[in-house]
């Protein structure tokens, strides 16, 4: 991957992200409203009885269908910037993506069960349906921050894994090298990564970092371990022991 490579996957990863995010946050906003709407002239205990035979988790999917479709099409763009250096089966690149839209539903999962807490207890309180939706996002990630950085997170973890299994059927000797952003959102983990320059797998694991494989140094990270060739852009082990050095 070159220079432009890298640059556009994140990109790409924070593009989609903030886009899944934004329709999830009007998802959020249409369905407390629509179920405030239902409520009419019904006091607070008919409506409870109504809300409970509501299907709130189909309604959620219905609503989040564009953003469950963008996550799921996004696989295929990160694929195609992600360096390639061993055959993987297209089921298992799938699986993996699988996986992945799995988490997102469980997401939506409980932001209906949420929603239909809030929306019950707003109702019952007589608060305006602005209220409702500041108290759904105050919990279980669903804040606009939350949201995104589950989102962009999953889709990195996406990427490392399939580098991970392409490491895995490399040879031993196979030496790999920690690329990604270098500047002051740059976590002091991934400085230490960056700044060890060449390992191998072993290595790797050897020094405890074997979870940074999938994980990177954490939610947001932006970097991955790559098989190391000649003039590796994002891998810059003095830029990151200099910025070591200053954050010290």
């Amino acid at each position: 991957m070159g220079v432009d490579g890298l640059m556009s996957d994140q990109l790409f990863i924070e593009q989609n992200s903030q886009q899944i995010t934004s329709i999830l946050l009007e998802v959020q906003e249409r369905t407390i409203s629509e179920l405030y709407a239902l409520k009419g002239d019904l006091n607070a205990e008919e409506f409870i009885r109504l809300i409970e035979n509501l299907d709130i988790k189909e309604l959620i999917l219905l609503k989040s269908k564009n953003a469950i479709n963008i996550f799921g099409e996004s696989h295929g763009g990160m694929l195609q910037s992600i360096q390639g250096f061993a055959d993987l089966a297209e089921d298992t690149l799938q699986t993996l993506a699988n996986y992945n839209t799995d988490s997102l539903l469980s997401q939506l999962d409980n932001m209906a069960q949420i929603i239909k807490k809030q929306v019950v207890n707003g109702v019952i309180a007589g608060t305006p349906v602005q209220t409702v939706v500041e108290a759904v996002r105050s919990q279980g990630a669903l804040s606009s921050g939350q949201l995104n950085t589950l989102i962009s997170t999953a889709m990195n973890e996406y990427s490392r894994s399939v580098t991970k299994l392409m490491i895995d059927k490399m040879p031993k000797d196979t030496k790999y090298v920690y690329i990604g952003a270098l500047d002051e959102r740059t976590r002091d983990e991934c400085l230490e990564y960056m700044a060890e320059g060449e390992l191998t797998e072993a290595e790797i694991e050897a020094r405890g970092w074997g979870d940074t494989f999938i994980n990177g140094g954490g939610y947001n990270c932006r970097h991955k371990w790559e098989i190391s060739v000649q003039d590796k852009f994002g891998h810059d082990p003095k830029g990151a022991k200099a910025l070591q050095k200053d954050k010290n």
